[in-house]
């Protein structure tokens, strides 16, 4: 049974690179989702806001790569994700892919962000997309937010300051519901500071974990909980 859930959650991983390769030209999942009740107001708005960020017209710019924005917003179709957290909001721009999807799955999104400035552009953000009903966005040190949050979580994307994964997953792990599924960026390029985390997700019997990247340069280490 356990060969059998390994062998699907590659599956899936592999599914869901080959599916975003496929549309590196073409459009986004958060056009392409028709998300229920949302207007093509708000999908065009959505688009002008994500397209500022890319851009950098947007003061802070981006926190992670268009691609990978894109697999959250999937990650999130494929689980039928109805809870789902992020350690590290910065201005907002990955919690916009995930609240797209979010509202077909009838879910929420709780995100962390520590520096007061970048809150408050981020809600700003959520309000200008129509997602400020999805997205709640909560000031403070994850660390101790984790801690004080109640409920499960289907999805946990964590991208915060890098080397203290090992703390948030103690938090975290009794807080994700089977067949949930923690998402880390950058565990490439920052794989030496993370390496404590990846030790630990990589051989735990309740876990699978797969390192996959969408850019060729940095990527996410996937970690499916059985």
């Amino acid at each position: 049974m356990t060969s059998m859930k390994r062998r699907e959650f590659v599956q899936k991983s592999a599914s869901a690179l080959g599916l975003l390769a496929a549309m590196q030209g073409g459009h986004s999942l958060i056009e392409a989702a028709e998300p229920t009740g949302a207007t093509s107001e708000w999908n065009e708005a959505r688009k002008q806001i994500l397209d500022e960020m890319e851009s950098g017209r947007r003061r802070s710019g981006l926190s992670v790569p268009r691609e990978d924005g894109r697999f959250l917003n999937l990650l999130v179709h494929m689980l039928q994700a109805k809870n789902v957290l992020e350690l590290g909001t910065f201005i907002g721009y990955s919690a916009i892919h995930m609240g797209a999807a979010l509202e077909v799955t009838d879910g929420q999104l709780t995100t962390i962000e520590i520096e007061r400035e970048r809150v408050l552009e981020a809600r700003e953000n959520f309000k200008s997309a129509g997602l400020d009903n999805r997205i709640t966005c909560i000031e403070g040190d994850a660390h101790q937010v984790t801690r004080e949050l109640d409920g499960k979580f289907d999805l946990i994307f964590m991208d915060a300051e890098k080397g203290n994964e090992v703390d948030y997953f103690k938090v975290l792990f009794p807080k994700l519901n089977n067949g949930g599924v923690i998402a880390l960026h950058n565990a490439i390029r920052f794989k030496g500071a993370m390496q404590p985390y990846l030790d630990i997700v990589f051989n735990h019997d309740q876990l699978i974990s797969v390192i996959l990247s969408l850019t060729m340069d940095d990527g996410f280490a996937v970690t499916y909980k059985k």
